[in-house]
């Protein structure tokens, strides 16, 4: 690469700045060539690194100044403005996005399973509290008949209203580890074609 070779490229890479700022940065590359010689070109070039390095050190150390001083007015104000998007644009913040929002998905499901097992555990602690109601109908009942039923009902209706459910907590469970198979299936399958 020569000398014009790269001043068209960074010209291409810069034409989005302001007017004012693209002469000054091009007015410092050519004069930076003058001075390094024709002779000393190719140094001067590796010095400089590749046209689009230069490009994004001179957007960011533009927008780093135009931060720094006070806008003149609307226009200036806004060429600050755009100078700044651009640097922010420039720079990877994708990826941050990307691994927040899985982690809050990831931190969901996990909540959403930790709350299904809560209630089926709640639902097995009243299917065991059942038979010790039960049990305690037998002890009362020669005592008190009346308080011994009462036990006996309790207990029955603690079986069937645990075993009600843990048996809707499965279900849902299954539901649930059945949606998200597809939905990763699907994920997976979308990433799959992009790389085919």
């Amino acid at each position: 690469m020569n000398r014009e070779e790269y001043m068209k490229l960074l010209k291409k890479q810069l034409r989005k700045l302001p007017k004012e700022d693209f002469n000054t940065a091009v007015a410092y590359y050519e004069e930076y060539f003058d001075e390094a010689g024709a002779e000393n070109e190719k140094q001067a070039i590796e010095d400089l690194g590749s046209p689009e390095e230069a490009a994004g050190q001179i957007i960011r150390d533009i927008a780093i100044n135009n931060t720094k001083k006070p806008a003149g007015g609307m226009k200036k104000g806004m060429n600050a403005v755009w100078v700044g998007l651009l640097a922010v644009f420039a720079a990877p913040v994708a990826l941050p996005i990307i691994l927040a929002l899985l982690l809050i998905l990831l931190a969901l499901v996990f909540v959403a399973f930790v709350v299904v097992f809560c209630v089926f555990t709640a639902g097995a602690s009243i299917i065991v509290a059942g038979p010790v109601s039960i049990l305690g109908g037998f002890a009362v009942i020669t005592e008190n008949v009346a308080a011994g039923l009462c036990c006996f009902g309790y207990g029955l209706i603690g079986i069937g209203a645990g075993l009600l459910v843990v048996y809707a907590m499965y279900q849902l469970c299954r539901v649930m580890v059945n949606k998200l198979i597809q939905v990763f299936g699907r994920m997976a399958e979308k990433g799959g074609k992009k790389h085919d």
